[in-house]
């Protein structure tokens, strides 16, 4: 069953570009784990400079699960959280048809 998940977060007035170019590494490499159908960045149309959302869908759970149990997920996602304003809000769903 198809998973999606909402991540949103708040960036720190002035780290946006920094934080973007954290997180470059961190898509590219989820974009190659088996399982995952989408790993990208969005802000809110006319731009933003503190919020943007990671929007995600896996295959299954346990693509998801095997993400977060990384290298690259333990190494990468902790090391954004100077970036941020507060905690990352995150949100998981499953696909109901």
């Amino acid at each position: 069953m198809a998973i999606g998940v909402i991540c949103k977060d708040t960036i720190k007035a002035g780290q946006k570009a920094a934080y973007l170019a954290h997180m470059a590494e961190m898509i590219r490499l989820t974009h190659e784990e088996d399982g995952c159908l989408a790993y990208d960045l969005y802000e809110p149309e006319g731009g933003s400079e503190t919020d943007l959302v990671m929007i995600e869908l896996w295959e299954t759970k346990e693509a998801l699960d095997k993400h977060m149990a990384s290298e690259h997920f333990q190494r990468l996602i902790p090391g954004g959280d100077i970036y941020k304003a507060a905690p990352t809000d995150i949100k998981i769903f499953s696909k109901v048809s």
